[in-house]
């Protein structure tokens, strides 16, 4: 199973997990790390090392972060480099973070990086392009009538 740990600026990362948990519910080893005004670096580090010390040693982990190159990012980035079960995805997202805790149990964690990439560009949609190719594919004309 793929272990995951959610970081970015502010509230972000709890805000995500809370809104996975009305879909999917309690999810065990998955972590929000929020990385608050005033802190720096290393207090960010030091709490990616309490959250890795309490997931499972055979565990593949996950960072899944906000901005790439933002402090989260940076603070994660060592880790990744040590370890050959670790990566991490910046940009993350609800659809994104939705996907992985579907499919966690039944893929690898290099799998899964394949399946964040095209998960994240089938979930970028803009509304009047969408609606431009349902017209286009049922032949509805503008005024909402066939």
């Amino acid at each position: 199973m793929i272990s995951v740990i959610i970081s970015g600026h502010g509230d972000f990362a709890t805000a995500l997990e809370g809104s996975s948990k009305m879909i999917f519910g309690e999810e065990d080893h998955v972590v929000a790390i929020p990385f608050l005004r005033g802190e720096g670096i290393q207090t960010l580090e030091e709490k990616y090392k309490q959250a890795l010390e309490e997931i499972p040693l055979e565990s593949e982990v996950l960072f899944l972060v906000d901005i790439f190159g933002g402090t989260p990012y940076n603070a994660a980035t060592p880790y990744i480099l040590k370890s050959q079960t670790a990566d991490m995805v910046s940009g993350a997202n609800l659809p994104m973070l939705l996907e992985v805790l579907a499919m966690r149990e039944h893929v690898t964690l290099k799998e899964m990086l394949g399946r964040l990439k095209k998960v994240n560009e089938e979930s970028f949609q803009v509304c009047s392009e969408h609606l431009k190719k349902l017209q286009q594919m049922s032949q509805i004309g503008e005024d909402g009538l066939l």
